[in-house]
């Protein structure tokens, strides 16, 4: 590599590093049925810790034989945010 370009290189590499970064989400639940979505969207959400807040639900209509389904749904959250020690809740 050139010597030019590598004034380039480094400035790239630092506008990456500084660069602000989205959180990611910090959980997923999955809940499934064969009785109807709604079931399955309730299964999913008994796994999803207290206080946190769904960022997305999708859900997904599944055939596994003749005139069978099963329906699947993902849940997508941020976990709670800590409580300040000493906190009674």
């Amino acid at each position: 590599m050139p010597f030019t370009r590598m004034p380039r290189l480094l400035a790239l590499l630092a506008a990456l590093v500084l660069a602000p970064v989205e959180r990611a989400a910090a959980g997923t639940a999955i809940g499934e049925s064969i009785w109807d979505r709604k079931n399955a969207r309730e299964r999913a959400l008994q796994s999803v810790p207290a206080g946190a807040q769904i960022i997305n639900s999708d859900c997904q209509t599944v055939e596994v034989g003749t005139g069978n389904f099963r329906y699947i749904c993902r849940i997508t959250y941020d976990d709670p945010a800590p409580q300040p020690q000493g906190s009674s809740r």
